[in-house]
């Protein structure tokens, strides 16, 4: 749409009060980019006064690259066309905000060009929150690259393929769709901001509630992510935290009976501390169990001795073993090969309805 000015002037001195009471910012300039006319929103969001605004080249307002796409749009506004975009600047006081700008161009009455008049809304708030969304999924992205080359370096095999597969497809499912949503959302309430700022508010509040979802989903993959310091706190220690962390969580009680003669080797501690929280996280998504049982022993043979025992739902063992996908839903593939890693023996005992052991010896080497 095209405006002349007499018809600007016309509008503005008609709706003198729709202009100055407008939720949104408005700037008229003219042919040389100079601002001459600006309304009370404009100045309080700028923090710059009107006499401080009038007469100056609308540029001497921005920096940088933003300068350059002020002046690139204005010569889009010298061919008669209108356009829609984003910018950042800085108030009086040197606070950044960015802005969404709809500006279309000015003619006089013989239709030669005269200027432009711009509606400018302040998307500060929209704009960071997708920024520090953005940023959230850069560091959760490094976090899993990280832990990732850490079971990578300490387990090695079939055993890592099969906990990054199952790691991505948690993040998949969770993480990702939530963080998509998300944006989707902020989308949305940006496009809402001038029309309906009543369903952006709802709008907003649900967003709050998805991201609460995204931040447990974040912690819970950091916890199946994070790697104990073993030669520090000691392997017992590391079990007990991770039993009462796992019982936190879950709701779900679980004991540790421990009769271990020896110090273990790093490669037994680091293997067997995985088949167990591999064991544990079956439980949490498929056993609906309410008690654990786990037991952890030498023998004289120099062997240790692994037994993880609930008292949930069970499976049928046969379609498991003969199913890989379904096998390897219930983690028995990635245990049973960490087993392998270590020269040990694992086998699985369950009954629909009776609930599930797993068993492993493992030798000790020096």
């Amino acid at each position: 749409m095209v405006y002349k000015v007499d018809q600007a002037e016309e509008l503005e001195g008609k709706y003198r009060m729709f202009f100055e009471n407008m939720g949104e910012g408005v700037c008229i300039l003219n042919e040389n980019m100079a601002i001459i006319s600006v309304n009370d929103k404009l100045c309080e969001t700028s923090g710059y006064s009107r006499d401080e605004l009038l007469g100056k080249e609308v540029t001497s307002f921005f920096e940088g690259a933003n300068k350059k796409i002020i002046e690139k749009e204005f010569k889009k506004r010298t061919k008669g066309k209108t356009s829609h975009y984003t910018v950042a600047a800085k108030t009086k006081e040197g606070k950044e905000l960015f802005f969404s700008v709809c500006s279309v161009p000015l003619f006089d009455k013989e239709g030669k060009f005269d200027g432009a008049v711009a509606v400018i809304s302040d998307i500060t708030k929209t704009k960071k929150a997708e920024e520090k969304l953005k940023e959230h999924t850069i560091e959760l992205e490094k976090e899993v690259e990280e832990r990732t080359e850490q079971l990578v370096d300490l387990y090695g095999g079939v055993a890592v393929t099969e906990e990054r597969n199952r790691l991505a497809q948690e993040i998949h499912d969770g993480l990702a769709q939530t963080l998509a949503s998300s944006l989707l959302k902020i989308d949305f309430c940006e496009r809402l901001l001038d029309d309906n700022p009543k369903k952006v508010k709802k709008e907003l509040l649900a967003l709050r509630k998805i991201l609460a979802k995204g931040i447990k989903a974040t912690r819970h993959v950091i916890f199946d992510l994070r790697l104990p310091k073993f030669h520090r706190t000691g392997f017992v220690t590391v079990l007990r935290k991770y039993l009462e962390e796992f019982r936190r969580k879950t709701g779900i009680a679980a004991t540790l009976n421990l009769k271990v003669e020896e110090s273990l080797p790093m490669k037994i501690q680091v293997g067997t501390y995985r088949i167990i929280r591999e064991a544990m996280n079956n439980i949490r998504k498929h056993a609906k169990a309410k008690n654990v049982d786990l037991r952890l022993r030498t023998d004289k043979n120099r062997n240790l001795r692994l037994i993880v025992k609930d008292d949930g739902k069970g499976f049928d063992l046969n379609r498991a073993l003969t199913q890989s996908k379904y096998a390897k839903n219930f983690g028995l593939t990635g245990m049973e090969e960490q087993t392998k890693l270590l020269g040990g023996i694992f086998t699985v005992k369950t009954e629909k309805g009776q609930g599930t052991k797993i068993e492993v010896k493992v030798p000790i080497e020096e």
